[in-house]
């Protein structure tokens, strides 16, 4: 069972005779299940709730209509298709602010698919940005292991260098160092230790500013380029 709840049989029941798609709740009579089988039919369902997403004014509608269309694909074993659908839906959350949804959607994905790397790197940087410092040193962790996967490490190079200029914490930069080294990236840990050492972080890249500062960041984590 995922999501909220229930077989994805009672999911769509409860979605599809809901006021998403058309009435009240209440009007529509349940479907029996030859009705439902039909319901199910991802070739059919993902482009009408494609358009209802589409259609909805609110950012919370479309990132709970994405993340939905994610559960029905990954209940249909169709993992690739799903998180496909889970990094439109944390897209979606975060450029509107709504940080804890985008949060709980990178959970989810985290636990459904272990292997996973961008939501990995997401966690660490909403730990950060909410000052969550000890979340945020284990957060740092699983992304620099994660990581480990990559083909090209550099992509996590970037991430893991800027979160040492947006956090000062000498405890976090020391966790940072130690994962850039893990990664390969010895000047970049040489520089983030020293900046843990010393307080003062040299080679800086983001603004001054900090509302600029966090602009650049979110650039980067919702970029086609992130991992």
């Amino acid at each position: 069972m995922l999501g909220e709840g229930g077989t994805m049989n009672e999911r769509l029941t409860a979605r599809f005779c809901g006021s998403w798609w058309g009435g009240e709740r209440g009007e529509r009579a349940i479907p029996d299940e030859r009705q439902v089988s039909t319901v199910i039919d991802l070739d059919r369902v993902l482009p009408a709730m494609e358009r209802r997403a589409e259609q909805s004014e609110l950012a919370e509608d479309r990132g709970r209509i994405l993340s939905l269309a994610g559960d029905l694909c990954f209940d249909a074993g169709q993992r690739q298709r799903a998180l496909h659908y889970f990094d439109r839906a944390i897209d979606t959350f975060l450029s509107a602010g709504s940080y804890g949804a985008g949060v709980a959607i990178c959970q989810k994905v985290v636990r459904l698919t272990p292997a996973v790397i961008r939501a990995r790197c997401t966690l660490a940087w909403m730990a950060i940005a909410r000052g969550m410092l000890d979340e945020a040193r284990e957060r740092i962790r699983d992304y620099a292991e994660a990581a480990t996967r990559l083909e090209d490490a550099r992509l996590a190079w970037g991430h893991l260098r800027m979160m040492a200029e947006v956090c000062e914490d000498q405890s976090v930069q020391e966790t940072l160092a130690e994962a850039l080294t893990r990664l390969g990236d010895d000047r970049g840990a040489e520089l983030v230790g020293e900046a843990a050492r010393t307080g003062k972080l040299r080679c800086r890249k983001l603004p001054e500013q900090e509302s600029e500062r966090w602009g650049v960041v979110m650039e980067r984590v919702l970029s086609p380029r992130r991992n």
